[in-house]
């Protein structure tokens, strides 16, 4: 879910020159846009993939960190465009927590042990978050840890039910 290249182009700033980021994206013509992205960037320390999540549970326990940056049925655009609340359903909202699900799933054995998963989306619907989370952590043997970004510029708090 990597296009169209902000999140890797922000990686790439923060990694060492001899850290290798491979970013994915499922959808070719993303995939493009995020190839011709990170080209620009001009890091040489990143390899683009067009994948299924699938293919990389053939790199098990590869990996040190993991960032899946969901997608989602993005209620968080309502405030930013008003158009968007009007292609929201409870469908696809239902849609896209399965396929979170799946890309979890796809992507937990790729993981190296005390890897570093974060996952992120753009909606409030707890489906495709905390009760998606809460169900991936007790099926998988895995631990959530909770960050204090009370005080980080930029992150805005929304209270929710703490993951356990």
């Amino acid at each position: 879910c990597a296009a169209p290249g902000g999140k890797s182009t922000h990686l790439l700033s923060l990694l060492s020159r001899d850290t290798l980021l491979i970013s994915n994206e499922v959808i070719k013509s993303r995939a493009s846009v995020l190839h011709e992205n990170i080209t620009k960037w001009g890091y040489g320390n990143v390899v683009i993939t067009n994948s299924d999540p699938v293919v990389f549970r053939q790199t098990e326990g590869w990996l040190d960190a993991i960032i899946v940056d969901a997608p989602c049925s993005g209620e968080g655009l309502f405030r930013k465009d008003k158009h968007a609340s009007e292609e929201w359903s409870v469908n696809n909202a239902q849609l896209c927590a399965q396929r979170q699900t799946r890309i979890l799933e796809d992507l937990w054995p790729a993981l190296k042990e005390n890897g570093l998963l974060i996952y992120s989306t753009c909606t409030y619907n707890p489906d495709e978050n905390e009760n998606n989370l809460k169900r991936f952590v007790k099926n998988n043997d895995a631990e959530s840890i909770e960050l204090n970004l009370q005080n980080v510029r930029g992150i805005e708090i929304v209270k929710t039910e703490g993951i356990r």
